[in-house]
């Protein structure tokens, strides 16, 4: 919630601006951090520009080291500035130590080294002043807010992250609405990995165990989606939890670790033979026979198989070259292995599974769904596809775009011959900002895939006219027409474009 004045603590610059950016605020943020001083400009939600008190010092040295200038330009210009008051930039334009491209270039790198420097900044005083600008004091640079964050977040160093997470035995989870600034295909790798294990109910020591790309890149990955807004902080477990899934995690990791060290054919044979069976067998078992307990297994019980299996099956920790054929196989099993953890972990949500399971309203992990969906259940990859599309069609219908394209992209993944799951994936990407392009290529092949399908091609019209490009859209649509005369949402559709 954007506040207009208050102290600067943990993620409090990167979500300010992230919240200056979303409400397209025109004003002056200052920063005040004992004697330094910290102006950063925004307009309609963009920054063009940022200052200190201190920039003249900064950038004399920073030209000097660098060779821009040498040791008696700098001298001299600071004896013209303490007589004029002029700014140094504009002192060593009129001496001649810089060209008028030279000062655009360094003043450009000073605006940008401020902001990033100020993201890390953990204690102090802000407010943001509503309103005109100040022309004598900016010279407008137009930069990509998002961009900024994203920098400047990522250049933090270790020794200021350390002291701002939260304890170790923190929850992290992510976020139903994460930040419009943010998508899924700006996050680095880590950050892509980390994401996966914040459905749960983990803490951020159990999402390093699981991770498998070490406690200090984790740590960072969790701080990034944190001050990125796609992650969220929840409650802090008691000692004797934490204790006993530290246990678990630590010995499903040194389990997986030892069996991988030094694998020989035959134990390379018999994972292949572990991983296929289980595979074959989802379609005919529930969540508890997923995870290898009883209907009357502990929290505890059901956690340490979970993460046995999360480890066992998480397909970035497969880069066997013999196991490459799999990929698809692990995806299906660590995203049902998800999704039975995400219900049994919870009470309300089992007690409802075991009511569910005694009436017969589900047999097996997946909810009985439409006698049209019982063709796929010799076919695993199919059933828990249609779990992901199902979970899809929630998050669009209340429009967590980023959420819905997830499950969406997982059950493409999982089903890559339905057009339907590539369509639908489409419509999420159209809502986010710099994703059309892709939105755009999932309409396409959903078209191809299904020339008759003509609602696909209603749709990639529409987006094409809503984007200015009407000459496309006629063309998808008048074919279209041609395929369903009768559609009236076709001919309004061709209408609107001016055809």
């Amino acid at each position: 919630m954007f506040s207009p004045a208050g102290a600067i603590k943990d993620l409090t610059i990167p979500w300010l601006f992230q919240d200056l950016c979303k409400g397209r605020k025109t004003g002056t943020a200052i920063f005040e951090q004992g004697a330094a001083v910290m102006k950063v400009f925004f307009k309609q939600g963009d920054i063009i520009f940022a200052s200190s008190n201190i920039d003249d010092d900064v950038l004399g040295e920073f030209l000097l080291s660098t060779g821009k200038i040498t040791q008696n330009q700098r001298d001299k210009s600071f004896e013209i500035i303490a007589r004029t008051g002029k700014k140094l930039g504009v002192v060593l334009f009129e001496i001649g130590a810089l060209t008028p491209q030279d000062l655009v270039a360094q003043v450009k790198y000073q605006v940008k080294q401020n902001i990033l420097n100020l993201i890390s900044w953990e204690q102090g005083q802000y407010r943001f002043e509503n309103g005109l600008l100040p022309g004598a004091e900016i010279i407008p640079f137009p930069m990509s807010t998002a961009s900024l964050i994203l920098e400047g977040v990522r250049a933090i160093d270790w020794e200021l992250i350390g002291k701002t997470l939260a304890p170790l035995n923190t929850v992290v989870r992510q976020v139903a609405d994460p930040s419009p600034l943010f998508q899924n295909t700006h996050l680095e790798q880590n950050e892509r990995t980390v994401l996966t294990f914040l459905g749960g109910n983990h803490s951020m020591q159990e999402i390093c165990c699981l991770s498998g790309i070490g406690d200090f890149n984790t740590l960072k990955a969790i701080y990034a989606l944190l001050a990125f807004r796609m992650a969220e902080k929840g409650e802090i477990k008691n000692q004797p939890e934490e204790k006993f899934a530290c246990e678990v995690v630590r010995e499903a990791f040194t389990t997986t670790e030892n069996k991988q060290s030094d694998p020989t054919a035959a134990e390379a044979f018999i994972t292949r033979e572990a991983l296929q069976n289980a595979y074959d067998s989802l379609e005919r078992q529930d969540y508890y026979e997923m995870l290898g307990v009883g209907r009357s297994a502990s929290p505890q019980e059901i956690r340490k198989s979970y993460f046995q299996l999360a480890k066992l099956y998480h397909p970035d920790r497969h880069a066997d070259p013999r196991l490459s054929d799999m990929k698809q196989t692990l995806e299906m099993l660590f995203a049902s292995t998800n999704d039975a953890y995400n219900i049994l972990s919870v009470k309300e949500k089992r007690d409802q599974y075991n009511l569910d399971l005694a009436s017969g309203t589900r047999k097996y992990g997946k909810e009985e769904t439409k006698s049209a969906d019982k063709t796929d259940k010799q076919d695993p990859g199919k059933v828990s596809a249609a779990i992901q599309f199902n979970e899809g069609m929630k998050q669009l219908r209340v429009q967590n775009f980023w959420g819905a394209e997830e499950a969406f992209a997982w059950a493409v993944r999982l089903d890559p011959s339905n057009p339907d799951y590539i369509f639908h994936q489409g419509l999420a990407l159209a809502h986010m900002p710099r994703r059309r392009h892709e939105a755009e290529e999932h309409f396409m092949k959903a078209v191809s895939m299904s020339p008759t399908h003509t609602e696909y091609a209603l749709e990639l019209g529409n987006f094409y006219a809503k984007n200015g490009l009407k000459a496309k859209a006629l063309i998808v649509l008048q074919d279209a027409l041609k395929r369903d005369p009768q559609s009236e949402k076709i001919k309004l559709a061709v209408k609107n474009a001016g055809g």
